[in-house]
């Protein structure tokens, strides 16, 4: 079993990172935390404990996250886009005294659809243990941009067709949630650079970041996630558009000193721990009243 408990250290870091270099949210933009060394791995605690899955494994090892042992439980499924809010999750499950466990498969969609094998395994296999540990909540994110697809015959579906398979298999999964009595909240998926990748964009515009700004751009004919749960009035929906891309028009590549992301389609550990407040105030307490 694996045991992480940031207990606000990380979100501390930050601020230690900002303060130490003499900046702050106005700050030159001559220098930026992460590095632009660091940020490609700036993915949080989970990734660096294995415990997004990536190989041929098709079931999650135990990750626990938060206040481990504690009788209310937690889980996060989905892939990468799952992953990506699980430093600021941490901080919440840790105020709350949540135990958090992560089920999360690279490339591998909540939605009940048809990607690989091995996909299919670890997802059945993945929600056959949420039904046998039955935790209160579960938190639910999966990329919705134009790099996914649904196999059929063994080809892969252009991405407007695989849409509402897409919608179907995302229904069939928070329907399925919801009838293990749990609590479910689905975080909708954010625009993705198409172009270029921000971080080094800002490498090269140190001084002038603004011109990393990408298009926030988020079609409805790829917002699977957001269709099928609002078919389900039971299941919240959290949507960070409007945090992470203010005015919800352009998405800029910093915040302050802050490099946001990652790489094109994933905001930074470090970022995400700053938005922890914001996502604390919207999240629903399942244990609460």
């Amino acid at each position: 079993m694996k045991r992480i408990t940031a207990t606000g250290l990380a979100v501390a870091a930050v601020v230690i990172a900002l303060a130490g270099s003499g900046l702050s949210a106005q700050a030159s933009a001559r220098t930026y935390v992460p590095s632009f060394s660091a940020v490609k791995k700036d993915k949080g605690p989970v990734f660096r404990q294995r415990c997004l899955v990536f190989t041929n494994r098709v079931t999650s090892p135990p990750c626990h996250y938060g206040v481990v042992g504690s009788e209310k439980k937690v889980f996060v499924l989905g892939d990468s886009h799952a992953l990506q809010w699980t430093p600021a999750l941490i901080g919440i499950a840790e105020r709350r005294g949540w135990e958090l466990t992560t089920l999360l498969r690279k490339n591998c969609t909540a939605a009940l659809v048809n990607i690989s094998p091995v996909c299919n395994r670890w997802r059945q296999n993945a929600l056959k243990r949420i039904r046998q540990e039955k935790p209160r909540m579960v938190f639910v994110a999966s990329n919705t941009a134009a790099n996914t697809y649904v196999v059929r015959k063994g080809m892969h579906l252009s991405r407007s067709a695989s849409e509402p398979l897409f919608r179907k298999g995302m229904y069939k999964t928070l329907l399925m949630l919801r009838k293990t009595g749990a609590k479910v909240t689905l975080m909708r998926d954010l625009p993705m650079s198409k172009t270029f990748l921000p971080s080094v964009c800002v490498s090269e515009n140190v001084n002038d970041p603004g011109r990393c700004s990408f298009p926030a751009v988020r079609p409805l004919s790829e917002a699977y996630d957001f269709a099928a749960a609002k078919r389900l009035k039971a299941v919240q929906i959290i949507d960070p558009l409007p945090k992470v891309c203010p005015g919800s028009r352009k998405c800029r590549a910093v915040h302050g000193n802050v490099l946001k992301y990652r790489d094109r389609g994933h905001i930074s550990a470090t970022f995400c721990r700053l938005l922890t407040n914001w996502l604390d105030r919207r999240l629903q307490d399942p244990f609460r009243g």
